[in-house]
Parts: structure tokens; C-alpha cells; sequence
């Protein structure tokens, strides 16, 4: 058989993007060998430079992968299968970048990037644990690049490659379309992205994350490092620089997700225990306790056991939780999971890889690393060890539940998801926040080892008592405060107030700036989720049961403390913008704009229209609004009428249209070209309503190269339209659109978030507070380094 020669296509950086992925695969596996080597002797010149040279080679073919991507998605080269699926000429320029990760092959090379760029800093500066560290970081690059093969052998799948062609993918090529030379010039435009995604968050928060998870890798791979070695101190001061690195990151990314949320979706929230949220969540919660058990260990010299245990852990949750999102097991759960594309089975070997290689050296150096006796029950040691079990805990909560389609597919249960998901996580959280509150605050006014207790009294008093003024007063205040919040209050006020003592010397004139900031932070973005999400507001809700209220254009309506006036629309491309006007109404009588919001929803025939919020934000708190109801474009002309319905319309047949009794009297062409290029359709119409006299008028449907077009007549003075839509498949018979003048109309969803500034303003206060630590830490590693 001829092979087609086909015309158009950009066959070359395909061709070098998939040798890249076989050069990367190569020359990891030289890196690998080397580095097992150095692991062995770390002396090993030779074994340190070639490992080094071929890392940095893989490293530099993974980027060239990335970039040959971009470089298709951005040329809009819809030849490619992923291009096409991923990317459209429509989109903003801004929003272009966030293909590249919108699909698994894009999401797996950001991650192998991530893991690649950050391995050439510990590669410089992990010494005598770099031959350890850089195997096991190679070996996850290995694991990640293989995602990437595309090979496919005896039924078997390894990975998708990002440069297969349209035209092969097992469903097209047997499609007699691709058969075409010049098919690529029939393709007007790709699928593009989900609407969703198109937000400027969204080119911020996925790469976050996937940082957050590619230093992950460190922590892990150091402590791995450490074990095959035989010293379980040296890795402790190089490895907290890299944890809180990736606590930061991984936590910058969650709070980005949220605020993307917050902007994008319409459940009225900052956080909707979402399962793939979750499984982002929850290795952020491991991180945060490993970090704690190895500062125990780093001070004290003791419990390494959980030092190992916790920061293992870790890196295997990120690794568990890409397995919940990419496998398509949360399919049916989740709106940001991907589906089952094939590879469960590499995901679940990474997953097993990484969990029995540290029970094996655990196993293996058991006599090195000693069990410690349990820490007294009052000293710093045993509230942090305990406030990492907690955390540990509130972890397991979490990823139980949500895993239980895991457990569904392995037992062959039907065990059903929470139905009021955000109120069964709620309940269950609170419980394990008040608690890490409570022992946050203690612990600021607890020293390693023996304290003294009075002197513990007299410096925590005055918090507690402040703190417990302050939770009456509010349950007190706050009719509808429950007792649990009211507790939650205290525990989150003594830990700002601890916070601000331990972070301005007034306990027994020790100080650690960073975790102070850190601390001061966390409260305050707790204190934030509280008072904003135990009293949000429904403004709009009319009647007991009612949340939406209807508003018509330039009728002002009460709503809350404001008049709301809906003044009308815009529309730009696909996106439809409603002007909602807030205004207050003064002695005079005169209206007067505070502000205007302009929800908007975007329409897409292929995924679904998106109602996206807008939001006033003002230090009190915050005016949110969505549409819940809205005519789409096409169905209401600019002059007011509405589409009410359509009808076929037959020969003789009469219509009651408003009223108005309609006959069609007659259809004939009226103009026509040889080919039928052109053609205009005349029907003749009569109608008449009660003792008026019969009117007449005339529809016309005309082609005019390849372009349609209808005309439409009014009815009982302008008050209804009669449209020629389309010809009918039946003899003599067209279909008509029935249009009807209609008052403009929206139905909306107006809520309020009071104090959610501090949420906002809590998360930037602890992620300084990190950002310190990060720096505090690395300049003590690189002077004991030195």
C-alpha cells in the first residue's frame, strides 16, 4: 500500500521531542549506574563526575522535552494529538501556557522538570550523601520519563507519548478523514481547555503543586541516603532546608487552589473537601509532622525511628495521591481527576518501589537506630510529638475517606461518599485543629527537657484568661455559635497570643523568628476559616428555603444592606458579562453605585458553560455573586425578544402564535442559481386576531455561499416574531421559531463572607514565616558544610 504523503504536517520537532524522551530514559540509567557506585564508596571521583555529567544530561533532555511541547502547543500545531485536545486558537495568550499541563503527559514532564532542575542544587550540595541522594532521585526520574514511552507490547501499555499524531491514535486511524493529504487544513481549531482552567490562578497553582511534590523527593531521598550509609545524624541539618521548601511550596500551591476556587466555582467556598484537594492535602499534613519530629530529632538526638517513618511517608503520599488523581479510580467522585489511560500499573509500582525500600534499610539498620523511651509529659518534646500524631491522624481521616473507591475496587464493596461532604470533613477536622492549636500554644511556653511548672503558670495565665474572655464573649454575641466553635475560638486565639509572646521574647526570652511568624500565621488564617465560614451570609435568599432572587433589568430590589439593579450584559467572544450594580439609597430618595459586580458565564457547547463569580472584597468582608440563571445569547436578540419555541409549519396548517391565528398560504423559490449555491424560499403568511382584519406577510430563507439566513415577521403589534429557521425534511412543511418580547431577566446567588481577609492575610503571614526558615536553614547547613 502507498503511504499518503500528507501536506502540512511538522513532523520534526515530534521526531526530536521523542528521541529526547529515549536520550533522558539513557542517559538516567548511566547517572543510575554511576551513582550506585558513589553510593558504595563515596571517595569515588570518577563515579561523582560521570554520575554528575550524565544527571545533568538527563536533566537538560527532560527540559528539551518541555520545551519542544510548549513549542507545538504555542504554534497551535493541531497535527499533534495533544495539542489538539488541549489547546484552541480562541484562547488568551496568558492561558496558553496552562495547556501544558492540562493533560497527564504534560502534568508527568512538569513534575520530571520540577524534580530535574531542583536535583542539580542537591546534587552540589548533598557531598558525602549525594551518591545515595541522586540514586534515589534518579530513580523517580526514570519512573517519571517513562510516563512519557508510548510503547505498547503484547497488550501491555508503558506511558502515552505527548508526540503521537492525531492521525494515530487508535481511534482516528482507521477514520477515512485522516485518509485525506491535506486533512490539517480542514482542522479549523483544537478542543482547548477546560473554561475552568482558563483563570490566571490556574497558570499559578498546578505548577505550585508540582513543585510542592518535586521537592518532596529531597526530604525522602535523603533520609534514604542517610540509612544506606549507616548515620542517622549527618542528614538531618542539609534535609530541613529542602522539607520546609516543600512544605512552603506544596502550601502556597493549596492555598492558590483555594483561592482559585474561591473565584472560579459556584459552591460559595474557599475549601470543598473535593477528593483530589484532599489528595493534595494530605502530604502537606505528613510534611508539616515529619518537620516537627525532625526538629525533636535534631535537638534531642532521639526518636529517629519517627523521623524516618514520618518523612518516608511523605514523599509516598505525594506519589499515593498522583496514583488517586491519575489512575481514573476518583472518576466518578472527582470533576479534577483524570481518567484511566493505563497507567495504574506504573503508578502503583512507583508507589510500592519507594514504600519497601525504606522498610528494608528500616529493617536493615534497626540496631543503629535505637527506640527512645516515651518523652515526660511536660517538655516541648512530647507536645511535638504528639501534635505530629495528631496531624498524622487528621491525615488518615482524611485519605480514608477518601480512598474508598480504592477500597471499593480492591474488596468489590459498594461503600458510598459522605453525602454533605464539606459538613462530615468539617466535623471530623475540627476536632484534630483544636488540638494542634491547643498544644501549638502550650508548646511555646514548654523547654526541651524538665520545666518548671510554676514558672509555666505564671507565663501562660494571662493568654488563657484573654483567650477564654474572648471565646465567651463570642458564643454570647453570636446566637448561633456552637459550643465546639466556641472552643475551636479559644484554642485559635491562645495560639495567636502565644505566637506573639514567643515571637517578642516574652517567654523566658528565647525566640525563633520564623516559627513564630509561622505560628502567628496559622492562627490567624484558622481564626479567618472560622469566623467566615460558621457565619457566611445568604443575602439573596428569599423564604425559608430560597438562595437565588430573580433581578429585572433596571428594577432596583432590596437585597441585604444594599439595592441591587441589574443594568444589563456585554458580551466578549464567548464569555457573557452581567452588570449587577450595588447601590444605596439616600434621604433624598436618589439612588447612588457603591459598586458594581459582573458575573459572567462562559459558554462552551463541547464541556459545559461555566458561571464564574465576581466578588467586591472590602475589610469587613466580602460580597460574593453568581448567576444561577441566564437567556444564552443566541436565544435573545439585542431588541428583547426571546426565543419561546419552534414548529414545524405545513401547507394549509394554521399556528396559534400569542393569540394571533397563523396560516401558511403558500411556498414557493423565489431565486435560485444553477448549482444551488444560492437559493431564497418565500413562504407567504396570514394571520388574524379576534375581529381584526387579516394581515399578510412574507418569510424568506435565503443561502447565499453556504451562509444561512432567516427572516422573520411581527405579530400583534410587535409583541411576538414569527422566524424562518430552517426547511423541514417533510413536503411543504418549514420550521419556524417562535419569539416572544420578554422583560430581561436574571436569577442570582448573593452571599457574604465576613472576614475572609484573614484568611488571606493568615496564609501570607505563614508562608513568610516559611519562607525564613527555608533561608535560616540552608545558611546553617552550608556553615556546617563548610
Amino acid at each position: 500500500m502507498n503511504e499518503i504523503a500528507y501536506v502540512g504536517e511538522h513532523l520534526l520537532p515530534g521526531s526530536l521531542g521523542r528521541t529526547l524522551i529515549y536520550f533522558s530514559l539513557l542517559t538516567g540509567l548511566l547517572g543510575l549506574f554511576f551513582y550506585i557506585k558513589l553510593a558504595k564508596n563515596s571517595l569515588n571521583r570518577t563515579a561523582r563526575l560521570w554520575g554528575r555529567v550524565f544527571y545533568s544530561l538527563q536533566t537538560a533532555g527532560i527540559i528539551g522535552i518541555g520545551l519542544i511541547l510548549f513549542y507545538l502547543i504555542f504554534n497551535h500545531f493541531f497535527e499533534y494529538a495533544y495539542v489538539f485536545k488541549h489547546s484552541s486558537r480562541l484562547m488568551p495568550d496568558k492561558f496558553i501556557i496552562s495547556s501544558f499541563w492540562a493533560g497527564q503527559e504534560g502534568s508527568f514532564l512538569l513534575w520530571a522538570m520540577f524534580i530535574g532542575s531542583f536535583g542539580i542544587g542537591a546534587m552540589l550540595t548533598a557531598r558525602r550523601l549525594e551518591g545515595g541522594v541522586m540514586l534515589v532521585v534518579l530513580v523517580a526520574q526514570l519512573i517519571l520519563v517513562t510516563m512519557l514511552l508510548g510503547v505498547h507490547w503484547a497488550g501491555f501499555s508503558i506511558g502515552s507519548d505527548p508526540f503521537i499524531l492525531l492521525r494515530n491514535v487508535g481511534e482516528n486511524m482507521e477514520n477515512s478523514f485522516f485518509r485525506n493529504p491535506a486533512y490539517l487544513q480542514l482542522i479549523m481549531d483544537g478542543n482547548g481547555l477546560n473554561p475552568l482552567l482558563e483563570n490566571p490562578l490556574m497558570v499559578i497553582h498546578p505548577p505550585m503543586l508540582f513543585m510542592g511534590y518535586a521537592s518532596a523527593i529531597f526530604p525522602y531521598a535523603y533520609a534514604m541516603a542517610s540509612l544506606m550509609e549507616g548515620d542517622k545524624r549527618y542528614w538531618l541539618k542539609p534535609t530541613l532546608p529542602w522539607l520546609l521548601l516543600a512544605i512552603g511550596l506544596l502550601g502556597i500551591g493549596l492555598i492558590m487552589g483555594g483561592a482559585w476556587a474561591y473565584q472560579s466555582l459556584t459552591f460559595g467556598g474557599f475549601w470543598a473537601w473535593d477528593p483530589v484537594e484532599n489528595a493534595s492535602l494530605v502530604p502537606w499534613l505528613v510534611m508539616v509532622a515529619a518537620l516537627h519530629y525532625m526538629l525533636l530529632s535534631y535537638k534531642r538526638d532521639k526518636y529517629y525511628y519517627g523521623t524516618y517513618i514520618f518523612v518516608a511517608l511523605s514523599f509516598i503520599m505525594v506519589i499515593y495521591a498522583s496514583y488517586l488523581t491519575r489512575s481514573g479510580v476518583l472518576g466518578e467522585t472527582s470533576v479534577h481527576a483524570f481518567g484511566d489511560d493505563g497507567r495504574s500499573f506504573q503508578l502503583i509500582s512507583f508507589l510500592l518501589l519507594f514504600t519497601v525500600f525504606p522498610v528494608i534499610l528500616l529493617i536493615k539498620r534497626r540496631k543503629v537506630i535505637k527506640a527512645n523511651d516515651l518523652p515526660d509529659f511536660f517538655s516541648r518534646e512530647f507536645l511535638m510529638l504528639y501534635g505530629a500524631i495528631v496531624l498524622l491522624l487528621a491525615a488518615f481521616q482524611v485519605i480514608s475517606t477518601t480512598s474508598l473507591p480504592v477500597f471499593n475496587k480492591l474488596l468489590g464493596t459498594k461503600m458510598a461518599a459522605p453525602t454533605d461532604v464539606v459538613n462530615y470533613y468539617n466535623t471530623w477536622q475540627m476536632p484534630f485543629a483544636l488540638l494542634v492549636g491547643i498544644l501549638l500554644g502550650i508548646a511555646q511556653y514548654v523547654a526541651y527537657g524538665r520545666n518548671d511548672f510554676r514558672a509555666f503558670l505564671h507565663n501562660i495565665i494571662y493568654p488563657v484568661a484573654i483567650s477564654l474572655v474572648v471565646a465567651v464573649i463570642g458564643f454570647f454575641i453570636d446566637r448561633d455559635m456552637q459550643i465546639m466553635h466556641a472552643v475551636f475560638l479559644f484554642s485559635i486565639v491562645f495560639v495567636i497570643l502565644s505566637s506573639l509572646a514567643y515571637h517578642l521574647r516574652f517567654t523566658a526570652g528565647r525566640t525563633n523568628t520564623s516559627a513564630g511568624i509561622t505560628h502567628l500565621g496559622f492562627g490567624l488564617f484558622l481564626l479567618g476559616v472560622l469566623l467566615t465560614f460558621a457565619n457566611v451570609e445568604t443575602l439573596s435568599r428569599e423564604g425559608p428555603s430560597g438562595e437565588n432572587t430573580m433581578l429585572i433589568e433596571n428594577e432596583p430590589k432590596a437585597v441585604g444592606d444594599y439595592f441591587v439593579n441589574y443594568s444589563g450584559q456585554r458580551i466578549e467572544r464567548d464569555e457573557v458579562f452581567h452588570q449587577i450594580d450595588f447601590l444605596e439609597k439616600a434621604d433624598d430618595g436618589e439612588f447612588y453605585k457603591k459598586f458594581t459586580l459582573e458575573p459572567t458565564i462562559k459558554y462552551n457547547s463541547m464541556m459545559g458553560n461555566v458561571h464564574n463569580p465576581d466578588t467586591r472584597n472590602m475589610l469587613r468582608g466580602d460580597v460574593y455573586m453568581f448567576i444561577t440563571f441566564a437567556e444564552e445569547p443566541g436565544k435573545t436578540m439585542d431588541d428583547g425578544f426571546s426565543q419561546s419555541g419552534t414548529a414545524d409549519f405545513s401547507l394549509g396548517d394554521t399556528l396559534e402564535v400569542s393569540g394571533a391565528i397563523v396560516s401558511l398560504d403558500s411556498l414557493y423559490i423565489t431565486a435560485y442559481d444553477s448549482v444551488l449555491n444560492n437559493l431564497t424560499i418565500s413562504a407567504s403568511l396570514s394571520w388574524i386576531k379576534g375581529s381584526d382584519s387579516i394581515k399578510t406577510g412574507i418569510l424568506t430563507y435565503t443561502l447565499e455561499n453556504n451562509f444561512v439566513e432567516g427572516s422573520f415577521v411581527e405579530l400583534n403589534d410587535g409583541q411576538a416574531r414569527l422566524k424562518f429557521e430552517n426547511i423541514s425534511q417533510k413536503p411543504g412543511t418549514i420550521e419556524v421559531g417562535l419569539y416572544e418580547k420578554q422583560t430581561s431577566y436574571i436569577v442570582v446567588r448573593i452571599l457574604y463572607f465576613p472576614y475572609i481577609i484573614l484568611l488571606w492575610i493568615g496564609s501570607i503571614i505563614m508562608f513568610i514565616g516559611i519562607t525564613l526558615g527555608v533561608f535560616k536553614r540552608s545558611r546553617k547547613a552550608r556553615i556546617a558544610a563548610e
